[in-house]
């Protein structure tokens, strides 16, 4: 079983926070957040290995600090084809036989919850978004069980190519995977979850976190 960590272009990340993060913050949180994220599952008992999806220069650096396989998509590859080719590239070049997709914006997944998911799944498994409109994660055995959407809109159509498939696919909601990092109340949620994890820390030091609105109280005060 491999994980597959897909990996946009860090200087382009995260536009939706451009209201209160610079493009430097933005770049600086994703890579906090894949290192949250490639901790945890470097830490699982259960998984073979991780390959990171990423034509980034800085996917470089990450590969070699955490030990991965580094895969680079086409130039002109979407998330779904970019997937699409990094699980092949996993079943021809290390004899896949399951892979587990996690996005680099989920980083209060923990090894532990990793392993339950990976001890409990069969042929496919869904972690969705808190709305249940996106997949945060998903489990495949064999690999290609079923076609890859990741669109935004990504959970219903996952599930219906599992039951066109002759699957009935195991779905996980409220997982540490439900928080993925697109909006200033989702730094906020994190805060208050985690606040020692790499990311809140990287929050808490750079000043972010003073700048986040409050989702109890309204926005708090501003230094700049």
């Amino acid at each position: 079983m491999w994980a597959i960590v897909p990996i946009k272009s860090f200087e382009a990340a995260k536009r939706r926070l451009a209201s209160v993060l610079s493009p430097e913050e933005r770049r600086s949180l994703m890579l906090a957040m894949a290192r949250d994220v490639l901790t945890a599952l470097s830490r699982s008992q259960h998984l073979t290995g991780i390959v990171i999806v990423s034509r980034a220069p800085e996917a470089d650096a990450l590969a070699q600090s955490f030990g991965t396989e580094r895969f680079a998509e086409s130039p002109d590859a979407n998330l779904p084809t970019a997937l699409t080719q990094a699980i092949e590239y996993s079943m021809e070049h290390l004899n896949a036989t399951g892979i587990f997709i996690v996005p680099a914006d989920v980083p209060l997944i923990q090894a532990v919850e990793v392993d339950r998911l990976l001890e409990e799944h069969t042929a496919v498994t869904l972690l969705p978004d808190a709305e249940k409109v996106g997949t945060n994660g998903l489990i495949c055995s064999p690999p290609d069980a079923i076609p890859l959407v990741f669109d935004g809109k990504s959970f219903k159509p996952h599930a219906e190519h599992a039951f066109k498939a002759g699957i009935t696919p195991k779905i996980v909601p409220a997982s540490s995977f439900s928080l993925d990092i697109d909006t200033p109340a989702d730094l906020t949620a994190l805060l208050h979850s985690d606040p020692g994890c790499q990311t809140g820390i990287y929050l808490e030091k750079s000043g972010i976190a003073e700048r986040l609105p409050d989702v109890d109280n309204g926005p708090l005060n501003s230094r700049g």
